[in-house]
């Protein structure tokens, strides 16, 4: 065999084993992004609202509407076709001093406060009748400066954190 052929062939023989090689490394990872695939729409019902905040059912509703099915890798869906339901009540909502310093004559002066909203929450598969994931007390919380901020920055910054946890809860069963 010639030098040329000889090159010829190990070059050809190593393509064909790369070939075979470079399949095995290469993977994808699924799972751990949404619902059972059994479940591929999902209705968000208005929580019920056992606060003196009115203004949180239509705000949590809103955000969890714009951001969980595409989180859970599903559509919106109408009450009466969807797969899974969400349900919920707004059982909580706090604004308190975080922290203060301590002025003259007994005054304080608070340099942060934090908004806490807590929420039960179940999703339900609706042809199986089986609850999917439920909590009775996810929290959300949020900071704001009184003297330069209001709540509504706090109030805000609750809502999504206490959307990223429902997530973060019901992508943790699969």
């Amino acid at each position: 065999m010639t030098p040329g052929r000889l090159r010829a062939i190990s070059g050809r023989l190593a393509f064909a084993l790369a070939g075979l090689l470079l399949p095995s490394a290469c993977y994808s990872f699924s799972g751990g992004g949404g619902f059972p695939s059994d479940v591929r729409t999902i209705y968000i019902a208005p929580f019920e609202n056992r606060t003196d905040r009115f203004e949180l059912e239509e705000l949590i509703f809103r955000k969890m509407t714009e951001t969980l099915p595409r989180a859970l890798g599903v559509r919106p869906g109408g009450e009466q076709v969807a797969d899974a339901v969400v349900r919920g009540r707004i059982v909580r909502y706090e604004d308190g001093a975080q922290s203060y310093l301590p002025g003259q004559q007994g005054q304080v002066q608070v340099l942060q406060h934090q908004v806490t909203i807590v929420v039960s929450i179940e999703i339900v598969h609706v042809a199986r009748n089986e609850i999917l994931w439920e909590s009775q007390s996810v929290t959300g919380r949020g900071e704001y400066a009184p003297n330069t901020q209001t709540d509504e920055v706090a109030r805000t910054r609750a809502i999504e954190v206490l959307v990223q946890q429902i997530i973060d809860g019901a992508q943790s069963q699969w």
